[in-house]
């Protein structure tokens, strides 16, 4: 069955062409503007199907034309890290539901992990 999209797909194709992040929405947009009568929020969907197939359908060939090579385009790994050289404040090494977080409430110091700890009145 032809799609209604058919007889635009040339120049869709262009618009992604110059601007491949160009959105469903944006096109049902660039359409509407150019054919009220044919175009509106409607159809939506069938651009969004038709734009998912050209970016599956270029992603398929980009791959097929270059293969990827790990060796080649990869940079090196650095050996071994320890993170000797980290100069910031030591990192949590419990989760955040054991951890007794501080904040800052009305310029006093306030111990949110503690169930002892109360906001403070007044």
């Amino acid at each position: 069955m032809p799609s209604k999209l058919d007889p635009h797909i040339a120049m869709i194709e262009g618009w992604l062409a110059a601007q491949p992040q160009l959105t469903a929405l944006a096109i049902v947009g660039r359409l509407s503007e150019k054919y009220p009568d044919e175009f509106g929020t409607r159809q939506h969907t069938i651009v969004q199907r038709l734009l998912r197939a050209h970016r599956r359908k270029a992603a398929e060939q980009l791959a097929a034309q270059e293969p990827l090579s790990v060796a080649t385009t990869a940079a090196p790994l650095p050996g071994v890290v320890d993170g000797s050289g980290y100069v910031g404040p030591d990192p949590p090494t419990a989760p955040p539901t054991e951890q007794a977080w501080k904040a800052t409430w009305r310029d006093r110091l306030v111990d949110i992990g503690s169930t002892a700890a109360m906001a403070p009145s007044g």
